[in-house]
């Protein structure tokens, strides 16, 4: 699928940038969707998702809040949830706002009350189907299942923005992971998007199985480039290992990372910690 978002005005998608009840938002995450926003000249639409499951433990009779002391605890009220989740909100809504006004990005509030993923894929598919999710959160171990939940229920998303608890900026060059030349043309267009925008510009970092095959797309992908009007940097080639992609993706200083979900480095049944862990700036995964 391509990479790409609908510009503002076409009701056909936009930046979901997805809100939770944990309150925790990455500035690094923010920043990566309104960069998203502003390179396909899209809107941001900032979603909220009051977990029903929170509505649902309240209902039970046993359900007591503890106090961080532990010394004290207290009965669940669906009310006070319901008020906490909405002060929340609206301040989670305040920094967004402001941040989208700076960079001159249209952005809309929304607030919906379901299973999380459920709330999320119904909102894709509303206005879709070009959309990008971007996870305010930012991702810790155990989310390589999460991912791939949403990989598989969001059919409305053509990718996923998201950070670690590492990310430090999103300005530098933008660097797409090359793991089959077919993905070239669509990831090359979403990393000059993006390096439009970050001060960086569009490299690709070519990861194979051996020298051979390295060699082998070398070429090919140096022959999809030869008309191209301004040439991208091929990077590098490394060998179809996380541990040396991460490596080359540190070395570049790569300020957004665009990577094929189910590749090498993003596989469906792999952790992703030790990949959010290692990049300083956000992850891009594509379908």
């Amino acid at each position: 699928m391509i990479a790409h978002v609908a510009e503002a005005g076409e009701e056909r998608g936009r930046v979901v940038l997805r809100l939770g009840p944990t309150g925790s938002m990455s500035d690094i995450a923010l920043e990566a969707a309104v960069r998203v926003a502003q390179a396909f000249q899209s809107e941001i639409e900032s979603l909220f998702i009051e977990d029903q499951r929170l509505f649902d433990l309240a209902s039970f009779p046993f359900a007591r809040e503890v106090s961080l002391s532990g010394r004290q605890t207290r009965a669940i009220s669906a009310e006070d949830i319901a008020r906490e989740l909405r002060a929340l909100s609206a301040a989670l809504n305040r920094k967004v706002a402001e941040t989208a006004r700076r960079a001159e990005v249209p952005v809309r509030f929304r607030t919906i009350r379901d299973e999380p993923v459920h709330a999320l894929a119904a909102a894709c598919t509303e206005s879709g189907p070009w959309n990008v999710v971007a996870l305010a959160e930012p991702l810790t171990s155990g989310g390589a299942g999460y991912l791939a939940e949403l990989f598989a229920a969001v059919e409305g998303a053509t990718g996923f923005v998201l950070v670690g608890p590492a990310a430090r900026r999103t300005n530098g060059p933008v660097v797409a992971v090359i793991e089959d030349v077919v993905r070239v043309a669509p990831m090359l267009r979403a990393a000059e998007r993006l390096a439009s925008v970050t001060g960086g510009d569009a490299r690709l970092l070519l990861a194979g199985d051996d020298g051979e095959r390295l060699h082998l797309m070398e070429g090919q992908v140096r022959l999809m480039l030869a008309e191209a009007a301004a040439k991208p940097l091929i990077a590098g080639s490394v060998r179809s290992d996380p541990a040396a992609i991460l490596s080359a993706l540190r070395r570049l200083g790569a300020g957004f990372a665009i990577v094929q979900f189910g590749g090498c480095l993003a596989r469906r049944e792999a952790g992703f910690s030790p990949l959010a862990a290692a990049l300083e700036g956000p992850l891009f995964l594509v379908r």
